[in-house]
Order: structure tokens, then C-alpha cells, then sequence
């Protein structure tokens, strides 16, 4: 057994050991994904392989915090019900091992029926980061050997440092391989773009974008995908304030492979969500998934939230999101997988609202779906979800724009708001710890993490002008 198979080994001796005592745990998420044991941030090498959806994720076993990274795994027939597998890639080499490095993101790709991943090794030698892009190859999509001639890049550009140069994406095109690397080419973001006929050796061809203004210092975790007649490219940048997830759409010239920039928007208009991957799936469906977090950098950051301290875990996923262009912009909804796992549906109709508060329920779960109709809406409504501690989530509804706030929530990010088309209707998805809002006609959204445990929850509305709902929809989820 080689070094990478008893730390693999060792890891999955941990897991096995913690993960029941900490499902237990009163945050833990229902119907989202959730790290069985320790810490997980960004989702890695999400691809459907062999009629199955894989998601591999940033993780480190061993505490609730982040630390030397390895690759988790998990396989799914819905994206909704995971199974978890045998940790994928363990800290284990020169250009990999390191308590302050490991195995970081990238992207997989399928060659011949087996399984390509490619991560950046992280290492610090001295004071210095290195990171460089690295493969490993699996038979059978479970265990996985570190090529031989890792690395098979390295930091090689005008203005390009080693530390700065991260999160592979990786793609096939008209027979070629191609990939971009998120970078900062002296200090602007960008991403470097390679192409290759056999996965292992890679030409530089440079930045993978020329623009004006600004897009951030540093961009984390490219996503590039084609989408209609157009092409699309995502990355959490640094460095630009409160925006910690954009897309760029636009066209590729595949001579050059210089992408040019023709609108951008953001991708969440919440507080967690980062580094979103995507994949084209079996029906030709676009799906993404993000991390349902953030960083210390990031305006609004107050903590990871109470999991680590209480229950030894930090971690989940969004809801898979599908994909689609509407004009000249991205449009977001969930999945229609997660229907099938809602139960005990509740529907109020022609609902008057004014001033007093009104309740509609004191005994929905944690894990549920709310739709909304906003027809005729008039000044703003408030609707309200509480568990019985008196922790809140506040949703303000006008016309145009959603709102959010938290109440009596010391793990509570609140205040910020997403604009929606006019009147439309509005999905939201309550979990253990989270929760996420959707405009059905605008394809907008917003996520946050509210912490509120699990419980019942006490919904309840009302309004500073007379209203009339006309319809309210709940569904209980259970997976």
C-alpha cells in the first residue's frame, strides 16, 4: 500500500466511525447534501459517469474546519438521494502534501470509459504557496491512481504567480481538450486556457479573456460551458466586494480561444453561494451545483455558523439548480427531481392580508417548499417563518424586489434583497439550516444559511396595504 492509498485508507476508517453520531446532528440538512464527517467547501468534478451523477467536494475528514485537503465522493440516481463513496484523492505527494495545502478543486472529465480528474496540488515551501494542475485516473470511477508525471502543469505566464493559479476546468470540443485555470495575471482576474489531443500534455495558449473594467484581483473555480449560439463563463472572483458569484455571457473564436464578453450578471443574489460547478447530463439538461457558504473576506461574514463548535461538521451543498438562457441572460430553477420528495401539501387560497399578522401554520417541518403567487400585489408583504426558539426568517415582498432579513438569529447575514419581474411568483426551499428563493418567471436567486435547527416551524403574513393572496402553496420535504 502506497502512501496515498493508507491516507485514502485511514480517511474512510474516520468516516465510517463519525458519521452516524454526527447525521444526528440538530442542523443537519435533509434534502441537501451535507459532508459525512469534518469540513467540505467547493464542489469538485461533478459529472454524470456511467449512468450515475458523481460529485466529488472539497473536504477535510478530520475536523469541522478547513485543513489539508482531500477529495470527498458521492454518487446519485436523482441528484436529491446521495451515496457516499470512498474518499477519491488524499494528500500524499511532494506537490501535494501539505497540512496547509492538499488536493484543491478541478473539474472530471470521461475518456474511453474512464474517469480523468484533474486538481491543483498545493504546497508551501517556506512562506511560499506553489500550486500546480495535476491528473488522476480511475477504471471504475471509485478508486483513483495520481499520474505518474504530476505535475503536468505549472505557473508559466507574464504577471502569473504560483500561488495564484488554481481550480482546472476542463472540456472536449471538435476533438480537443480544453482547459482554463483561474488565476490573477497581474493582479486582475482571469483564467489561462490550454488545449490538448490526450489529457496529459497541455499547450499554453494565454488568458482566456481580454477586457476593460474591473472583474476582481483573483478569479477562483472557472466554469465554461456552451448554451444555445452562445458561450458562458463562471467564476467566484475575489476582490470585488459583494459580488462572490458572476457569469459572463458572450462568444469563443475556437482559433484563439479568446472569449469576448457580451453581458454579465450575477449568479446568487444572497449571501452563500460559491464556486458553482455544472455538467450537460444524460437529457441535455445544464445542472449546477454550488458550496452554500463563503469566506472570511466576503462583506457580510460573521462565522462558518454553530455546526462545527456543536455537532464536529461544516459543510453543504445548494439544491441543483437547471440552467437555461432566456435573451441575454442565465435563468436558475431547481430541479424538478426534488418533487417527488414532497409530502403533506397545503394549499391556502384568497388569503385577505392587512396589517394584523396572519397565521398560516404552526406545525410545518424544517424542510418544506413554499410558493408564493404575488398577483396584484400591492405595497409590500411580509411573510415570516419561525421555529419556536423565536428565530426568524423575514421575506419582504414588494413588485419588483425580495428582501431578506433575519430576527433574534446570532448566526443571521440579513438585509440583502434580489430583484424580481414584475408580480411574478416566487419559490422558496426551507432545510435544517438553510434557505433559498427563486423567481419563477425571472429565473433569479437568492441563498443564505440561517441556522435555525431543526423543528417546527410557525409561518405566518401580512401587509401594509389590503392584499389578497391568491394562492399559497406548501409542501413538506422528506428525503
Amino acid at each position: 500500500m502506497d502512501l496515498h492509498e493508507q491516507r485514502i485508507a485511514e480517511a474512510n476508517i474516520y468516516l465510517n466511525q463519525y458519521r452516524d453520531k454526527i447525521s444526528q446532528s440538530q442542523y443537519r440538512q435533509n434534502y441537501h447534501f451535507c459532508t459525512p464527517v469534518g469540513w467540505l467547501n467547493d464542489p469538485n468534478g461533478f459529472i454524470q459517469y456511467r449512468g450515475e451523477y458523481h460529485l466529488f467536494y472539497q473536504f477535510h475528514p478530520y475536523k469541522p474546519y478547513w485543513g489539508a485537503m482531500y477529495w470527498g465522493h458521492a454518487k446519485s440516481k436523482d441528484l436529491i438521494h446521495w451515496e457516499h463513496l470512498p474518499v477519491a484523492l488524499a494528500p500524499s505527494e511532494a506537490y501535494d502534501d501539505h497540512e496547509k495545502g492538499g488536493c484543491f478543486s478541478g473539474t472530471a472529465i470521461e475518456k474511453d470509459g474512464r474517469l480523468y480528474i484533474f486538481y491543483t496540488g498545493t504546497i508551501l515551501q517556506g512562506e511560499k504557496v506553489i500550486q500546480t494542475q495535476c491528473l488522476a485516473i480511475s477504471e471504475d470511477g471509485v478508486k483513483f491512481t495520481k499520474y505518474a508525471g504530476n505535475p503536468i502543469i505549472e505557473a508559466d505566464y507574464p504577471g502569473v504567480t504560483p500561488e495564484n493559479f488554481r481550480d482546472p476546468k476542463v472540456w472536449e470540443h471538435n476533438g480537443r481538450y480544453h482547459m482554463i485555470v483561474g488565476t490573477s495575471i497581474s493582479g486582475r482576474g482571469n483564467a489561462l486556457y490550454y488545449t490538448s489531443d490526450n489529457l496529459v500534455d497541455w499547450e499554453l495558449s494565454g488568458p482566456f479573456v481580454d477586457y476593460q473594467g474591473n472583474y476582481g484581483t483573483m478569479w477562483e473555480c472557472p466554469d465554461f460551458f456552451r448554451i444555445g449560439e452562445k458561450a458562458v463563463l463562471l467564476f467566484s472572483p475575489m476582490g470585488l466586494g459583494e459580488t462572490t458569484t458572476l457569469y459572463l455571457i458572450g462568444t469563443i473564436d475556437d482559433a484563439t480561444g479568446k472569449f469576448r464578453i457580451e453581458s454579465e450578471e450575477v449568479i446568487d443574489y444572497g449571501f452563500d453561494f460559491y464556486a458553482p460547478q455544472s455538467i450537460l447530463d444524460h437529457q441535455g439538461r445544464r445542472i449546477m451545483m454550488a458550496w452554500q457558504n463563503g469566506w472570511d473576506w466576503m462583506p457580510w461574514w460573521k462565522d462558518f455558523g454553530p455546526t462545527s463548535e456543536m455537532d464536529q461538521w461544516c459543510g453543504a451543498m445548494s439544491l441543483p439548480r437547471e440552467v437555461t438562457l432566456k435573451g441575454s441572460q442565465l435563468s436558475f430553477r431547481p430541479i424538478p427531481e426534488i418533487s417527488q420528495y414532497m409530502k403533506n401539501q397545503y394549499l391556502f387560497q384568497e388569503i385577505f392580508v392587512w396589517k394584523e399578522e396572519r397565521l398560516l401554520t404552526a406545525e410545518m417541518s424544517e424542510s418544506f417548499m413554499l410558493e408564493l403567487d404575488r398577483t396584484d400585489l400591492q405595497g409590500t408583504l411580509t411573510l415570516t417563518i419561525r421555529n419556536e426558539q423565536g428565530v426568524a426568517d423575514q421575506i419582504v415582498c414588494s413588485r419588483t424586489r425580495v428582501e431578506y432579513f433575519n430576527v433574534n438569529n446570532p448566526f443571521g447575514k440579513t438585509g440583502k434583497s434580489m430583484v424580481a419581474a414584475d408580480n411574478e411568483p416566487l419559490l422558496l426551499y426551507s432545510d435544517s439550516c438553510s434557505l433559498e428563493i427563486f423567481g419563477v418567471e425571472s429565473g433569479k436567486m437568492f441563498s443564505v444559511n440561517n441556522f435555525m435547527k431543526k423543528g417546527k416551524r410557525i409561518i405566518t403574513v401580512t401587509s401594509d396595504s389590503p392584499n389578497t393572496i391568491i394562492r399559497l402553496n406548501l409542501s413538506e420535504i422528506r428525503n
